[in-house]
């Protein structure tokens, strides 16, 4: 892939756990489920006129079929329990215990949807060229390749926080 997930002028790593959880959930995960679904409305009215376009969109929708489930699994099970950690340890009390355990299931888990998803994408990078749309094609074409590779540098900065900030820091608390 093109870029590195570490890549990012935000310094995640200052920002406090409660507020990493809101940034990915109210930035990423909100704005993956709807310029994703907006986003594949345009490759699949584009894929009409462009049979090369068939497959980045079956990889685009299965995509954000997945994405949507993996947030559900964090926005309802994981979430809560590393804001009930993060609140616990700013009070200095004791936290209850994970249903399960504990949350490196969960967050394996959630790694291996993310790796799922990079690999799905450099999919789409290879089939689209780099994201270049072919000489002469229409300027709807040019922007949905370069709003396809712009959902995947977010995906990757959701990633990053996640893998390399959010879950080290919550495992660190249990």
């Amino acid at each position: 892939m093109t870029q590195n997930l570490s890549q990012t002028a935000i310094p995640f790593q200052t920002w406090d756990l409660d507020l990493l959880v809101d940034y990915v959930l109210k930035f990423h995960h909100r704005n993956t489920r709807k310029y994703g679904e907006e986003l594949l409305t345009r490759l699949n009215s584009l894929a009409a006129t462009h049979p090369e376009l068939d497959r980045v969109v079956d990889h685009f929708r299965n995509s954000i079929a997945d994405l949507d489930l993996h947030c559900q699994k964090e926005e309802n099970v994981l979430y809560p329990f590393i804001l009930e950690l993060y609140n616990a340890s700013a009070l200095g009390q004791q936290h209850a215990s994970f249903h399960c355990g504990t949350i490196q299931y969960p967050i394996n888990a959630m790694m291996a949807d993310h790796s799922d998803e990079i690999e799905r994408h450099l999919r789409i990078e290879e089939l689209t060229n780099g994201y270049t749309a072919p000489e002469g094609a229409e300027a709807e074409y040019v922007k949905a390749l370069s709003d396809l590779r712009q959902f995947r540098d977010y995906l990757l900065e959701h990633i990053y926080v996640e893998n390399e900030v959010i879950f080290p820091r919550a495992l660190k608390l249990e």
